[in-house]
């Protein structure tokens, strides 16, 4: 039975998975399946290159970087993050990615997208993707900072509005254990919507099934969170998550703060260790 491994998104809270994932990768664990979301589905494609620390140089490095993110990108391109930088001169040349590794590795990623016209999930993996990574760029666009992006067909946008902890994905797929890592603490939940209705109406009026989705993302996220727990106490799943309260934005760009987020996740995950051994050795045969 193969684990499989999932990603929660947070934009720059994904800060705590890199290092999550550079000390899973330390420790040569890695896990073949991976399901992930926005910053899930970017901190993955290092971890799948096996170049550690280079979720870490991004963070602290470029993360405050005007060309990574702002909002003159936003008035400009309509990203509020630089997808043309990102996935060009940083990926190509500031800190090269290895291209050859990902493609040739055993691990695969399945990244989640969400529909505009449905508003429903849709998810994509390694084989519909080039060296453009445009499934991770539309699992990244969050919406009303950035466009919706023009994949298959259909215009899609951050796949954490339909699918923000896809485990339930990974288990219809037949991965019936898993490993979790979040970006908020345990006794966090959602209470309501990041945007007013009415604005989203608006905004997205040509796109009522999504308007329907962002309403419905608190009820979404907890849903899928609660799941994450109920599998562990079934012993289904390895829950990692930060072990305090997270107080930045998914905007922040203080690299100080994401080293600290950077650094709680190497540490809870290094404080688990052993514990995650024995959930591989007991699941992954």
């Amino acid at each position: 039975m193969s684990i499989g491994l999932i990603l929660e998104g947070g934009g720059m809270r994904g800060a705590y998975t890199a290092g999550v994932l550079d000390v899973l990768a330390e420790n040569n664990i890695f896990l073949s399946n991976i399901y992930a979301v926005s910053a899930g589905a970017c901190n993955a494609l290092s971890y799948i290159s096996k170049q550690k620390k280079r979720n870490y140089e991004i963070y602290t490095k470029y993360a405050s970087d005007k060309r990574y993110m702002s909002f003159g990108s936003l008035i400009k391109k309509g990203n509020i993050f630089d997808f043309d930088f990102i996935f060009g001169e940083m990926t190509d040349k500031l800190l090269p990615f290895d291209y050859h590794e990902f493609f040739r590795s055993h691990m695969n990623i399945t990244a989640g997208t969400t529909d505009c016209a449905t508003g429903k999930a849709v998810f994509f993996d390694k084989k519909d993707m080039q060296e453009d990574f445009t499934a991770v760029i539309a699992s990244s666009s969050l919406p009303v900072v950035s466009k919706p992006v023009k994949f298959h067909g259909m215009y899609l946008l951050d796949g954490g509005v339909s699918a923000p902890i896809p485990i339930e994905r990974a288990i219809d797929d037949g991965f019936k254990k898993n490993i979790v890592i979040l970006t908020r603490e345990k006794d966090f939940y959602k209470t309501k919507s990041d945007m007013p209705k009415i604005f989203l109406e608006r905004k997205y009026r040509h796109y009522p099934e999504l308007v329907q989705a962002m309403i419905q993302r608190p009820n979404i996220y907890n849903n899928e969170k609660k799941m994450c727990y109920s599998e562990q106490e079934k012993g289904n799943a390895f829950v990692i998550e930060p072990s305090k309260p997270v107080i930045i934005g998914r905007y922040c760009t203080k690299p100080d703060k994401l080293e600290e987020l950077y650094n709680l996740g190497a540490e809870d995950t290094k404080n688990k260790l052993s514990d995650i051994r024995r959930f591989i050795a007991l699941n992954n045969f």
